[in-house]
């Protein structure tokens, strides 16, 4: 490999069988509903396109086939981006794209089945708050305080099971986050929000654990240890592992503070528009309002 340059990420290419596979299947997928939902008379919103085109497929190509991936066996920094990319932005850019969504809109009955399916079935205890927050963070981590890194460097079917695990175990996160009635009934906004922030809390802990580990965590990888500096790489790949995953979270975040907002908007314009439809009773509007009369609630 050529010594590695910023130009290097978009530079060097590698084909990755899983990497492509998955690419493909999101492009076509996402690619067909939206003109599904065309036929059906449904406008979707190019930003969610955008989000998951460029944030998510792109930042997948550039984890699993561009300079990240043909570097990860000879630098250990890159192996720590492309984990953290594959565990928290390529999840991020597919559920902002809200593809759950899409699919009720563009195939009917259809879409809305595989959504209820994830939404009660048992992908639900997986996507279950906190739990899968936890799931994600120990992958990462096990990836580099156990032997599974360099396994998934001599190995290639070890690599392909690492990038769908990454992938997988960072969808499980945000997916329910960013989605409609994937969570409990008692995770309201303010609790996703709550949710949102400890996960962003949690996500740190991996950089944190690589950066201050005092002695190499690979010493079996030979690229690594012939560096003239291993343990200053080591410190460099968590360093870029805690700042990715907090740039990541900060977005994340927001869009559920967002989600809120319309949320208790839309609420609000709900209620109003009942009230003005009823008749004028005297009474003060909290006494007629089920937000307050309905105790139950």
């Amino acid at each position: 490999m050529p010594p590695f340059t910023p130009s290097s990420l978009v530079t060097q290419w590698i084909a990755d069988p899983i990497g492509l596979a998955l690419v493909v299947l999101l492009t076509t997928g996402y690619a067909a509903g939206m003109a599904a939902a065309r036929r059906r008379g449904v406008r979707w919103s190019p930003l969610r396109a955008l989000w998951f085109f460029g944030l998510g497929v792109g930042s997948l190509v550039l984890a699993s086939a561009g300079g990240l991936a043909a570097y990860r066996g000879v630098l250990l920094p890159a192996a720590a981006a492309q984990a953290v990319v594959l565990s928290a932005v390529t999840p991020v850019g597919l559920a902002l794209g809200d593809p759950l969504g899409l699919a009720e809109q563009a195939w009917g009955e259809r879409g809305q089945g595989l959504a209820g399916w994830l939404r009660g079935g048992p992908a639900r205890v997986f996507m279950f708050p906190l739990f899968s927050s936890v799931l994600a963070v120990g992958c990462l981590l096990l990836l580099f305080v156990t032997p599974w890194l360099s396994a998934s460097l001599d190995h290639p079917w070890v690599r392909e099971l690492t990038y769908l695990a990454l992938v997988g175990t960072g969808t499980l996160v945000v997916l329910p986050l960013l989605g409609e009635q994937m969570l409990p009934t008692w995770c309201t906004h303010p609790v996703r929000t709550l949710i949102a922030f400890a996960d962003g809390l949690l996500d740190a802990v991996p950089g944190l654990v690589i950066m201050t580990w005092p002695t190499l965590l690979s010493p079996e990888v030979a690229n690594y240890a012939r560096r003239p500096d291993p343990l200053w790489d080591q410190r460099i790949g968590g360093g870029l592992i805690l700042l990715v995953g907090e740039l990541v979270g900060v977005p994340l975040l927001g869009a559920v503070i967002v989600g809120w907002v319309r949320s208790d908007t839309a609420e609000a314009q709900a209620v109003d528009a009942r009230l003005d439809a009823e008749p004028d009773t005297g009474r003060p509007w909290w006494e007629t309002d089920p937000r307050y009369t309905d105790h139950r609630r």
